[in-house]
């Protein structure tokens, strides 16, 4: 499992390292990581179930905001997972 963990984390680094970067203070609560994966579940729940229930033929670019969707809620997901405090907090704009 720790080695899963490594190839994600270098496959996701080029998403990751500049949330991880810098040097300023910030606040992390464990509860704002749990957030970050219901939010990301629900925004990609969202997403997918718009593209199960689009009706055939509609307008190409209904697709989009879908689109959008899905990846909040991987980039959500991964950072959620994968992601160092620093990073959680980043995607909050917790900081001192």
């Amino acid at each position: 499992m720790h080695s899963v963990n490594n190839f994600a984390r270098r496959l996701f680094s080029p998403l990751l390292t500049p949330l991880e970067g810098g040097d300023q203070a910030y606040t992390y609560t464990p509860r704002a990581r749990l957030i970050l994966w219901v939010v990301g579940l629900l925004f990609l729940g969202l997403g997918t179930a718009l593209a199960v229930f689009i009706p055939r033929g509609i307008d190409v670019a209904v697709y989009v905001p879908i689109g959008v969707f899905c990846l909040v809620g991987l980039f959500a997901i991964v950072v959620a997972w994968l992601g160092t405090e620093r990073a959680v907090a980043k995607v909050w704009g917790n900081r001192r």
